[in-house]
């Protein structure tokens, strides 16, 4: 009798773990299409502004903080789509730590052909924490004319009506922050492709979705707009200077004041140019490392999410429960989520607003399928060196990060941990 019961709590417990498989992934296919639907009705038709008709006296005036180290690829473009806005309303503060930095040069450039757009040019940082851009921007936070600041990474390209799209969106009730879709373009050697297929094709479908439910903050820092007031009430810009993943943790403090975030229908644009496969791999080691202590339940499941994982545990519990061959489901799923992959890629890289170098024109099929299939296999592999390290690079320092969120300075000569670097 005891037999008999246990190989029935058996035969109970593994029916369980395999109706949890397919649950789990009918619920990554629904994820999966929500974000694509999103993708879709969002990017390919843009409505026109409603704030940027308003005048100079009844527009909420907007400080937008560009910080900057080095000339990034299509700088010069990326700074000009911020003096181009079409807003009544708006100053734009550079900061660069450094009076030795290349990037003054361009922007003086551009400051003197715009003479008649509000900007200033700040140099020299503010040491508040161990995060260089939050160094950086201390000052502009500070001495910023208007309770709205948009923070926009040097690195990204701009619609000229995203500032006006934006707004639209922060002066909705209850909202805090307005966010936009980080996508990649021009990539120029095979694993800035590999990079661009990430951006364009898994990240961009689970971010979109993930915000689409809104049940949590999830905010990445390339192009985001709040008032300072709302930060204030939480101690204000440098009270996060000691956190490397700043941005997320900023969406949190905000969110925890009850103020839901909000996505245009615009995209933060990324010209990539050439990427080393080292380089890719850092910059995936590095986002795992830096979430895995800040986003830890989101970063435990993420392998799951993927492809690769997902695809085989759907295919065993189909293979358990309807007797459907493993190879055949594994072929299918592969199939479609390529596909769909496909679809949002193209639709995202068409809604480009950099235009320089063919910025706009999709990857051939073959580059295509080539970049998929490696970021696909590699995505596991790099999960699991990440999650078994604590050691990053930016701007050519290296940071150990720690459990409470935060990271430290370390030097070169005092560890010995293998190290992936990474500059953006």
């Amino acid at each position: 009798m005891e037999t008999e019961s246990s190989l029935v709590s058996k035969e109970n417990i593994l029916l369980v773990l395999n109706y949890f498989l397919i649950v789990w992934y009918c619920f990554m296919v629904a994820l999966s299409l929500f974000g694509q639907y999103i993708g879709q009705s969002r990017y390919r038709q843009k409505p026109k502004p409603k704030s940027s008709t308003l005048s100079f006296t009844k527009a909420e005036g907007v400080s937008i903080i560009r910080p900057l180290k080095g000339v990034d690829l299509e700088l010069e473009a990326n700074l000009r789509s911020s003096f181009i806005q079409n807003y009544p309303k708006f100053e734009i503060i550079f900061s660069v730590a450094s009076p030795e930095d290349p990037a003054i040069m361009i922007v003086n450039s551009l400051m003197q052909e715009f003479h008649h757009v509000d900007s200033r040019l700040i140099i020299g940082d503010h040491q508040v924490g161990i995060n260089p851009k939050i160094n950086n921007m201390v000052e502009s936070y500070r001495t910023a004319k208007y309770d709205i600041v948009w923070v926009l990474d040097s690195n990204v390209h701009v619609d000229k009506d995203t500032l006006g799209r934006s707004v639209d969106q922060l002066m909705l009730p209850g909202i805090g922050l307005v966010h936009h879709l980080p996508i990649a373009v021009q990539p120029a050697t095979y694993s800035a492709e590999i990079e661009q297929i990430f951006l364009d094709t898994n990240h961009a479908k689970m971010y979109l979705a993930i915000n689409g439910v809104g049940i949590a903050s999830c905010v990445m820092g390339k192009s985001n707009l709040y008032r300072r007031s709302d930060l204030d009430k939480v101690g204000g810009l440098e009270k996060f200077g000691k956190y490397m993943a700043e941005d997320n943790i900023i969406g949190e403090a905000l969110w925890h004041q009850g103020l839901r975030h909000r996505m245009s229908a615009d995209t933060a644009c990324q010209a990539l140019g050439t990427i080393s496969l080292k380089g890719y791999c850092a910059r995936r080691a590095r986002w795992v490392r830096l979430r895995k202590y800040i986003v830890t339940a989101a970063t435990l499941i993420e392998p799951f999410t993927e492809s690769v994982v997902c695809g085989l545990m759907g295919a065993l519990g189909a293979k358990n429960l309807y007797q459907i061959s493993i190879p055949l489901f594994f072929t299918a799923h592969w199939t479609w989520w390529f596909i769909n992959d496909c679809l949002l890629y193209r639709t995202l890289v068409s809604s480009s607003s950099l235009h320089t170098l063919d910025a706009q024109k999709p990857l051939k099929f073959w580059h295509f399928l080539r970049a998929w299939l490696s970021r696909e296999l590699l995505a596991l592999p790099l999960y699991l060196y990440a999650m078994a390290g604590t050691k990053i690079s930016w701007r050519d320092q290296e940071y150990r990060c720690i459990s409470d969120g935060t990271a430290v300075a370390v030097s070169k000569e005092l560890d010995t941990q293998p190290l992936l670097t990474t500059t953006a």
